[in-house]
């Protein structure tokens, strides 16, 4: 009588599921300079960090005289808002009077914004072409598109090591605070560390995230994530604990925002996501694709707090020569025209391990849209860039 044998049958792979909560989230702009400081020269920019505005030059026009200008820029006595007379004027820098800049930005003289003259940048070969983008990354792949980080990476808003820009360093903490809550959740059937079929979810949770006495986000904490906006699904792959993923049309994600007014949804064309696993469960990594610059434009100038005069003002920035930046670097997506209306960009990220969960009921994103004054201004400025045809301030 024949003698059977019995084998185990082959260990099957049990599907997996790792989920991350994002602490930090900036445009990913490389920082070339020395440690402890934002403002020195380095490999980024060899002038180093753009300096303050000059606010007499900023408003010289045909129209305006020395004597105004010397008026509209002097100290106010103690106990008076300090910008009640420069805030208002920095509105008006075009050829004519009456036109409000930031809605017709293309109706004053471009002012010229030093650009990022480093060759290495954060970020991701979008189009294909190690010939393309002007730069190469830290590890030394070449071709690498980040048209975002060329235009403002000099700007003080947003030098520095990461987290340090000043900008990105309100932004963080508006989001730590609950401002909004970017998820990532990985799920697999192989391996969470290798495996080249991984379903990719990147969206919002209408959850704060929970911080200890110290305000440091903790890990392993449960955070419901919303399908219904900001979300993307898409594959990747895990090879030794590095994901990629992407690229896919269309990726929408929550937005890099500081202010209540301009959190909502970032839209990457041909987006894509890098993830580096580290053993502890926490990742690190970049998001990106290309982004309308005129949306980049509208979103940073029209705002509830923080706008126009108060990101020129406390933030160094020129918002005339910052929409004449991001139109002279766009790269990507050519209009009738031939007027390329997409900027390559990439976003940087630090994520804790998190449980991303499906809530049982419907959820709501936090947060009640842009006043009607913004919401006005930026379709203003859409509409006047559309022709360049001057457009009146609501």
């Amino acid at each position: 009588m024949a003698l059977l044998l019995m084998l185990p049958a082959p260990a099957m792979a049990a599907p997996w599921t790792r989920s991350f909560a994002v602490t930090l989230y900036e445009p990913a702009f490389h920082y070339g300079g020395p440690a402890g400081t934002i403002a020195a020269s380095g490999s980024d920019c060899p002038q180093g960090t753009v300096p303050d505005n000059d606010y007499r030059r900023l408003l010289q026009t045909g129209w305006r005289n020395a004597a105004e200008i010397a008026r509209l820029t002097a100290p106010q006595p103690p106990g008076v808002e300090p910008y009640r007379l420069l805030a208002p004027a920095l509105h008006f820098r075009a050829s004519a009077p009456g036109i409000d800049s930031y809605i017709n930005p293309f109706a004053a003289p471009d002012p010229g914004l030093p650009a990022v003259s480093g060759r290495i940048a954060e970020g991701f070969d979008l189009d294909g072409r190690t010939d393309t983008g002007g730069f190469a990354s830290p590890d030394g792949r070449r071709g690498i598109d980040n048209g975002l980080y060329r235009a403002l990476g000099c700007l003080m808003a947003f030098r520095g090591p990461p987290g340090q820009g000043a900008l990105s360093a309100r932004a963080n903490a508006r989001m730590q605070s609950g401002l909004f809550t970017m998820l990532i959740r990985l799920s697999g059937q192989v391996s969470p560390d290798n495996d080249s079929h991984v379903l990719v979810e990147i969206g919002a949770s209408p959850d704060v995230l929970v911080r200890n006495a110290d305000g440091v986000v903790l890990r392993d904490y449960s955070y419901r994530l919303v399908r219904s906006a900001q979300y993307t699904r898409l594959s990747g792959r895990i090879r030794d604990g590095v994901l990629t993923a992407g690229p896919v049309a269309r990726l929408t994600a929550p937005d890099f925002a500081w202010s209540e007014s301009n959190r909502g949804e970032a839209v990457f064309l041909r987006g894509r996501l890098s993830l580096t696993i580290a053993p502890d469960g926490s990742a690190t990594g970049l998001i990106g694709g290309y982004r309308d610059w005129r949306t980049l434009y509208a979103r940073t100038a029209f705002n509830v707090a923080v706008e126009g005069p108060f990101l020129e003002i406390p933030y160094h920035m020129n918002l005339i020569a910052l929409y004449y930046a991001l139109a002279r670097n766009a790269d990507a997506d050519p209009d009738a025209q031939g007027r390329n209306r997409a900027i390559s960009t990439a976003y940087r990220l630090v994520a804790v391990p998190a449980f991303a969960v499906d809530p049982p009921q419907p959820a709501l994103l936090p947060g009640a849209a842009p006043s009607s004054r913004v919401l006005r201004e930026r379709e203003l400025f859409r509409q006047a860039e559309a022709g360049h045809k001057i457009m009146p301030s609501p």
